[in-house]
This record gives C-alpha cells, structure tokens and sequence, in this order.
C-alpha cells in the first residue's frame, strides 16, 4: 500500500527498484521538498534521541516547513551524561548525577517544545512517583557497573528519571510525551499499557503537567481514551498507529480514541522519521482516516457538519499548536481529502461570535485592548497576532501618553500574541470573547516589559533560588442591584 502512494507521489512504476531509482536521481532535497509539500504540513517536532549514522541539524528542516521544534528524549540525556567520557562512573553519586541531569534539563528548557520519554520499552509504564532515593542510588550503581556505552534498565533509576523530568515539565510548562502501546520487538508490549501510569496521574504533584500518550495506545486505545476523558492531564498523539495498521485498523483504533476522549485533546502526528515519506504517508493517511470516522460520526449524528469541521481543525493544527505552544500557520487541513473546503471553512465558533477582545494589562495596571473581528482573529491574528506600539505600556492612568521618562514612544511595534488556553466568551456580551495576550518582540520571543514575562521570571526564580511558591488572590469588588418597576 505504502510503495504504490510513493510511487503515485513520483509518477513511476510501483516497485522499490523504481522507487529508489527515481529517489537517487532526484537528490535529497528534491525528494524532501516534494514529500512535504504534499504532506502539507506546518511544523516538525524532532526527537534527536534517535540516533542514526547521518543526521541533519534542526534548522535545515526549516528548508521544507516553517516551524521546527525540538523533543528531548529524557533517557537519552541521562545516557549522554553518563556516557560522557570526562565523568569516571565511579565519581557518581545520585545527587551529583541528579544535580547534573536537572540542569541540564533546565538549562534547554526554554529552547525545546517539551520532553519525551520511552519508559515503557527499557522498564514499562508501571511507574512509582514515590521511588526511594535508596533504590534509585542502588539502580544507578548497578547501571555504572555495566559495560559503555550505558543502556539504562533498570527500573527504579527510570522511575527517579521520569518523576524529576516530570518536575521540570511543570515549571517550566512543557509538555511530556510518553511511549505508550505497540513499537519495536525489543518492547514487553504487556507493560505498555498507558493504565499502569494512574500512579503517576494521581500524583498532586503532577497535576498541572502534560503527558501527551502516543502511538494512539495501540492496541490499548480504548484505555488511552478513558484516561483523557477523566484526567485533565491527559493527550493522546495518533501517530505511527496511523499509517502502521490496516486501513479497518486505524479506522477503529481512532473511533476508540475518541469514543470518550475531548476532541480537543486528540492530535495528529506523522511519526514520520529518516525518510521524507514517512512524513508524507502519515499525513496522507490521517486525512483520510479521520475524514471517514468525522463522516461516519455525523450520520450518525453524534456530531453536525460544522462540529466535524472544527473538530477537523482540532485535531490536525489547533490543539498541537495550543499544547507545544507553536505558532504556526493554515497547514494540513486545507487539503482536498478533507471535509471542509472554501465554502464552509469558518468554525461554528467563528459564525456564532463577532468580536474578539486581545486583552493586555499596562505597567499602570489597567485593563486594555485590541477588538478584533472573530473572521479575522480566526484566520489570522490568532496565530500571528496583532500590532502594539511600544507607547501602550507607558500610558498612566490619566492620559493617554506614554508618562515623562519611560522612553517608550509611539516607534516601534510588539506583537499581541493570543494565549488560546485563556479564551473565553464573555457572560455579559455573548457575541463577544476575550484572550489573555502575551507580548513579543519578535516570534518566539517576550518583550522584556511583557507584564506575564516578567511574572514568569520572577515566580521561577522564587521556586528555583528561594523554593517558595507564590499565589494570588483576588478582591472583588461590586454592586448589588435591584431592579424597580415603576
């Protein structure tokens, strides 16, 4: 199935001699190129932890789509520091090794789009939050007796790993992907149940975190399905289930997922890797998949045309931008397989309401602005934001200037960029929503008199240098009144 798509992709007989044929006289970069503008998609997570004899750096994937990321794989980072050749494995204690994996986690926190771990091929998903730094000090010195480079098994040092990861993953808000179901035969496919992690989920320490459950769970997708239904915690990734499984396969396998899961926590991944048709095949078949299970769902009336078209948004670039924090562009749902098309694009959300407020507070402290209609919001500002003059954060509160000494003056712009995961629609103006910004100077990048900016920075260096932990409360104020007929 999968040689005669690439073969349809290249216009050349179906076979593997003439596909490598074709392959070898097009160049890589040829072949890259044409794989990904088919696939059509908007952003590639690498997972580097994945080691091959020939790999490209991050930036030059930029040559195919717009926005690359970086996935750290956790076991891999524990490895390449025990594996380093300064470190003599006899001069390892668990603090010094901890000490040493956690500052590193922190030290690329703010360069990658979240971690990943792959527990479940070296120790399964039966992890133990609570650990003991006893047995986790017994596993490492039973690691550093084996033979380099490491390969770390044993189970109690994976679970300290994980538990520290998943600390880091929630200061520094990152998201924590995790192998879960079928993959390699080197995997006890029985330990892979994602229902072996409810230790972790139950954890308080972790509720706030992001645990994104890959592979569709396969063949424990209903389980995974459940999880996101009662754990808010919870994402599930379809990616390798689809294109791996027979077309009946995938169909079922994402049926069961969404059978309780949110729709605005399942996504679509290629699990494309080494070849640019793995990211091409992915994506070519989620389209289709999805289109039959989203068609199926609305004869059978569990959804409305335009809730499988917002549903279609979803999963293929809402909630992966919105989770990884990505701003990316219009991708993989403009494609001719699937549902929508010109005609209907626009969300019920997007015909339901008018405006949107992008909401920002100045350095005065007063509540401010930008009203922009929901059309335009929807298809552009809430990816790409809207401007701000540099003079909106100097104003006081009784003019509309930028107060004496502040030196911001009406050159130069920001970008309000909406925080999705603040929307809401306004209780008194049902027609209307709001969205907490955050300010950029340039993508990807905080303006240094972004009000949250500043608040992040200081919130992490209360936890990291003085281990405190700041909450707000709030005063409100307000009238009660009551209505007279005269």
């Amino acid at each position: 199935r999968s040689l005669k798509e690439i073969a349809a992709l290249y216009g050349c007989e179906a076979s593997l001699e003439k596909v490598e044929e074709f392959r070898k006289a097009q160049g890589l970069s040829s072949i890259g190129s044409k794989c990904f503008q088919a696939a059509n998609v908007s952003a590639i997570l690498v997972d580097d932890g994945l080691a091959f004899d020939k790999m490209l750096e991050l930036e030059v994937h930029k040559e195919f789509v717009p926005t690359v990321g970086r996935v750290l794989r956790i076991e891999w980072l524990a490895e390449t520091i025990i594996n380093d050749d300064s470190f003599s494995g006899s001069s390892w204690t668990l603090d010094s090794f901890t000490e040493t994996f956690v500052a590193k986690l922190k030290s690329v926190a703010s360069k990658i789009v979240g971690l990943k771990s792959i527990a479940a091929y070296r120790s399964g998903l039966e992890i133990d939050p609570c650990v003991s730094k006893t047995d986790a000090e017994d596993g490492l010195r039973k690691e550093l007796t084996g033979q380099r480079p490491l390969r770390i098994t044993n189970k109690s040092l994976i679970d300290y790993l994980f538990t520290c990861s998943l600390d880091i993953s929630v200061q520094s808000h990152l998201p924590m992907q995790i192998h879960t179901g079928f993959g390699d035969k080197d995997l006890d496919l029985r330990k892979c149940n994602p229902l072996y992690l409810r230790a972790v989920l139950e954890d308080e320490r972790f509720a706030k975190c992001q645990l994104v459950l890959l592979h569709a769970s396969y063949p424990y997708s209903k389980e995974a399905s459940y999880l996101a239904s009662v754990y808010s915690q919870v994402y599930l990734d379809f990616g390798l289930a689809i294109p791996k499984l027979s077309v009946q396969g995938m169909v079922s396998s994402l049926k069961e997922l969404l059978e309780l899961a949110p729709i605005n926590k399942v996504m679509f991944s290629s699990d494309g890797y080494a070849f640019p048709e793995t990211y091409y095949l992915g994506s070519r078949r989620a389209r289709d998949v999805v289109y039959r299970v989203l068609s199926a769902a609305c004869e059978d009336g569990d959804l409305s045309i335009e809730e499988a078209i917002d549903a279609v948004e979803d999963i293929f670039r809402r909630n992966a931008s919105d989770l990884y924090k990505l701003n990316v562009a219009n991708g993989s749902i403009h494609q001719k397989t699937m549902i929508a098309d010109s005609t209907i694009a626009s969300s019920c959300v997007e015909q339901d309401v008018l405006f949107v407020r992008i909401v920002w507070n100045d350095a005065s402290g007063q509540h401010r602005c930008r009203v922009v209609p929901a059309g335009r919001f929807y298809e552009i500002a809430r990816n790409k934001g809207v401007g701000l003059t540099f003079a909106s954060m100097g104003m006081t509160s009784f003019c509309d200037g930028p107060a004496d000494g502040t030196n911001l003056t009406g050159v130069g712009e920001i970008r309000l960029m909406p925080d999705m995961s603040t929307l809401l629609r306004l209780p008194w103006s049902t027609r209307e929503e709001m969205v907490i910004a955050d300010m950029q100077i340039r993508p990807g990048e905080a303006w240094e008199y972004c009000p949250r900016y500043v608040l992040r920075k200081v919130t992490k260096v209360l936890l990291d240098e003085f281990n405190v932990t700041m909450k707000a409360g709030f005063e409100n104020e307000f009238y009660l009144r009551r209505k007279l007929v005269r």
